[in-house]
């Protein structure tokens, strides 16, 4: 049985072999045969020689066929004519030469419209391989992200420790504020358009590379190599933006409590050490007021 492997490499000598290339490559395979059969006199050469034009036809599709057709004709002319004339037969010599020429047309035409089909079965079974590789990654990343919020999941937290290893980290804590509150009051719908917004809003400050939704209200930020200053100036950007929510047809901007931790990772435990300091200093705020940062 022929693998796709096989195939794909036979189809891909076929395509990018050039013209000159499979002439040269048939002619020495066919002259090489015509050699074994010249030197050892073989009687019935035809034999040989038709297995050598299946090959070439298998191996360059019409290509090789022709070219190995007609070199085998050739040397048919040659061995049955009269005195290797080439044009001076006997009647069963003639028929045998008419035999050999329809044997070499039909193998030619039945090889290569198999060779066809073979490429053609290749290439849809490659364009079926590429369609199910791409959805696949397609699941694959869908099956990292939140569905609501757009950004990382745990699932693709866990997934991320070895990126972290040996990096100079900034773990950052947020808790949305009076969340149960928004639900009670506001619906679910509301809340859930919060929490969508912070997201995009996460995404468009610190990076989708470095934002996660960790639990029902709660997110989690992993930035890697930055300066105290310029994350704070992230974090105040992101809570300039944040989002207006309605209570009782009141507007009221979304709060959050923020940890943030800045510790160089040796390990995986190393990180998970830093989201439980990240997530006490977080905890700290909300119970200090909320609506408040506390890193250092």
């Amino acid at each position: 049985m022929i693998s796709i492997n096989n195939v794909k490499k036979i189809a891909l000598m076929q395509l990018k072999v050039s013209i000159k290339l499979q002439i040269i490559t048939t002619l020495f395979i066919m002259l090489v045969l015509i050699g074994i059969v010249y030197q050892f006199n073989i009687p019935n050469p035809n034999v040989i020689l038709l297995s050598g034009v299946v090959f070439c036809s298998a191996l360059f599709g019409y290509g090789g066929g022709i070219f190995s057709g007609l070199a085998m004709l050739i040397y048919t002319l040659y061995f049955f004519s009269i005195d290797n004339s080439f044009v001076s037969f006997t009647d069963k010599d003639l028929s045998k030469v008419i035999v050999s020429l329809i044997g070499i047309i039909t193998n030619i035409i039945f090889v290569c419209k198999l060779k066809r089909s073979e490429i053609h079965a290749f290439n849809e079974i490659q364009n079926l391989t590429n369609k199910l590789q791409a959805e696949n990654e397609k699941l694959q990343e869908i099956s990292l992200l939140d569905g609501l919020t757009g950004i990382k999941n745990r699932t693709a937290l866990r997934k991320d420790y070895p990126i972290y290893e040996n990096c100079d980290l900034t773990v950052m804590m947020l808790d949305l504020d009076n969340f149960k509150s928004i639900n009670d009051q506001s619906g679910q719908e509301e809340g859930d358009r919060v929490i969508k917004e912070t997201g995009s809003l996460l995404k468009k400050y610190f990076g989708l590379e470095h934002s996660y939704r960790y639990g029902g209200d709660e997110f989690l930020v992993i930035y890697p190599n930055i300066s105290e200053k310029d994350f704070i100036e992230k974090i105040n950007s992101f809570i300039k933006s944040r989002p207006i929510y309605k209570i009782n047809n009141k507007k009221i901007e979304a709060s959050y409590s923020i940890g943030y931790v800045q510790r160089a990772l040796n390990d995986n435990h190393a990180l998970r050490e830093l989201f439980a300091i990240a997530d006490e200093r977080m905890y700290q705020a909300k119970k200090t007021g909320k609506n408040k940062v506390i890193g250092y």
